[in-house]
């Protein structure tokens, strides 16, 4: 176990995580603002856990301390029994048996909770709730059952009373530092897609309990969470480390499958291939995995590239799930780099007809129309994909090329070009594209510039030419009248 913990430590380490600085304001944002006080004609429910059982007891049966010692006798005496059918495994007793204490004392807090945790074990969560806001309304202080409440709500996928729960958790707890609450608390965030604090509830956890039950099952949620911020270091240090013990129900080659697309973004395709092929070995009909070593195959710098391969992948992989949108875009992919234009339209046809609302389909569909010339079909599937989805460079890079072959619009050129670069600012083709078409656009200008002023010049030059000509003239008939004249005297 000492070993586990070390690795752990040092994991969370490597990521570089921000926690032990932020952790504050995570739970800053999820703590409730301070309720008014009561006047005194509103009490609050006083809290009644089970060490005050006797008080509520003795309230119940003020004038007789007989009747109250046997009630309270027969309570301590069904929870008792309840408890130990609860070790024993057997739920039906148990839920019996703290049913028989509601039955004596409706507001008894502790039966309450623990016929709420039946439920919940049995993923009963509504039922559970019910139990645990029962109790609530009696012990309205209570955070453990507060948590267990937002444990709840986020199984029955009720994300906003979760957080109000897990408000009122860490509020009331006199130590928030439980790990199951923030377990919780990662997950509710992951599923709100705020990946940023749901990393950092999660990384929290291993802090406060390196050993936790779900250490695998946070591992493997930190290795996704990772992915998607393209902290691919961090991503393939997470799944290895739980490659020999995958949370359940996740097996080995579930890991082996992340850990292949991780690669396979980190652009090593020979490791991608072989951690692909391990999950096939297993499971020899994984359609996902077909698809994906079916994309390794079309791409262009693996040494294994092969499109026959890949389409051979690609339709067995179709033969498992025909309803697979991506696997008909893919193949559709492979078709247009081999030039098969029809058979590439008619797989992305399929595609766009099973998901319609996928901007990179259009975006495909536009680049295989330009390379058909078709220029106005492709301006009207990059302007769908854009509708879609505004904030996808590539297509913008796309649009910026059709701009520069259709009648040579460099001005729409660039400003796509510039929207681009504006998404994806470190791409360095977008930035070569950019600068060589400005400078082209400068030359334009310097030179119709200069064709401007020579054109302009030679007008000038002609018109005072022409301006000569009508002055000789002038000249010319002056002298002869004056020749005239003279003659005239003589």
């Amino acid at each position: 176990m000492s070993t586990q913990s070390n690795i752990s430590r040092t994991n969370i380490n490597s990521f570089n995580n921000p926690i032990s600085h932020n952790t504050h304001l995570l739970q800053q944002q999820l703590q409730p603002q301070p309720q008014p006080q009561q006047s005194q004609s509103q009490p609050q429910p006083q809290p009644q856990p089970q060490p005050q059982l006797q008080s509520q007891l003795q309230q119940q049966q003020p004038n007789d301390s007989l009747s109250y010692k046997l009630l309270s006798l027969t309570v301590e005496t069904w929870l008792a029994i309840g408890a130990c059918a609860e070790s024993m495994n057997d739920d039906e007793s148990a839920a019996s048996a703290y049913n028989k204490v509601l039955a004596l004392v409706p507001d008894n807090v502790v039966a309450s909770i623990a016929i709420g945790n039946l439920f919940r074990g049995r993923d009963l969560f509504a039922k559970a709730s019910e139990y645990y806001q029962r109790a609530l309304t009696i012990d309205s202080k209570n955070g453990d059952v507060w948590g267990l409440l937002g444990h709840c709500f986020l199984m029955l996928d009720d994300l906003q009373s979760a957080y109000g729960a897990y408000q009122q958790a860490l509020y009331h707890l006199n130590n928030p530092n439980a790990p199951k609450l923030w377990h919780g608390i990662g997950i509710l965030y992951d599923r709100y897609g705020s990946l940023e604090y749901a990393e950092e509830a999660f990384v929290r956890v291993l802090e406060l309990d390196p050993n936790f039950e779900k250490a695998s099952e946070i591992y493997f949620r930190l290795g996704i969470i990772y992915k998607h911020q393209h902290k691919l270091r961090e991503a393939l240090e997470c799944f290895k480390y739980i490659l020999d013990n995958p949370p359940i129900p996740l097996t080995q080659p579930d890991v082996w499958f992340q850990i292949g697309a991780v690669l396979e973004q980190q652009r090593d395709y020979t490791a991608a291939k072989d951690a692909y092929e391990r999950v096939l070995s297993v499971n020899p009909n994984h359609s996902k995995v077909l698809q994906q070593l079916g994309c390794l195959y079309s791409q262009n710098t693996a040494e294994f590239k092969d499109f026959s391969k890949a389409l051979a992948l690609l339709n067995e992989s179709l033969n498992i799930d025909r309803t697979d949108a991506h696997t008909w875009y893919h193949i559709g992919r492979v078709y247009m780099m081999t030039n098969d234009y029809s058979s590439a339209y008619d797989a992305f046809q399929q595609a766009v007809n099973l998901e319609q609302r996928n901007p990179t389909f259009w975006c495909s569909i536009g680049v295989l129309y330009y390379q058909m010339s078709q220029f106005r079909d492709a301006l009207d599937a990059y302007t769908k994909a854009i509708r879609l989805n505004p904030y996808i460079s590539e297509v913008w890079y796309d649009l910026g090329t059709l701009y520069e072959t259709c009648n040579n619009q460099i001005s729409d050129a660039l400003d796509a070009y510039k929207h681009a670069l504006s998404l994806d600012p470190s791409n360095p083709h977008i930035q070569k594209r950019l600068e060589e078409l400005t400078q082209f656009e400068e030359r334009v200008i310097l030179m119709v510039s200069m064709e401007v002023l020579m054109a302009l010049m030679a007008s000038m030059a002609l018109m005072a030419s022409m301006a000569s000509t009508v002055l000789m003239e002038i000249l010319m008939e002056i002298l002869m009248a004056i020749g005239i004249s003279m003659g005239a005297m003589d």
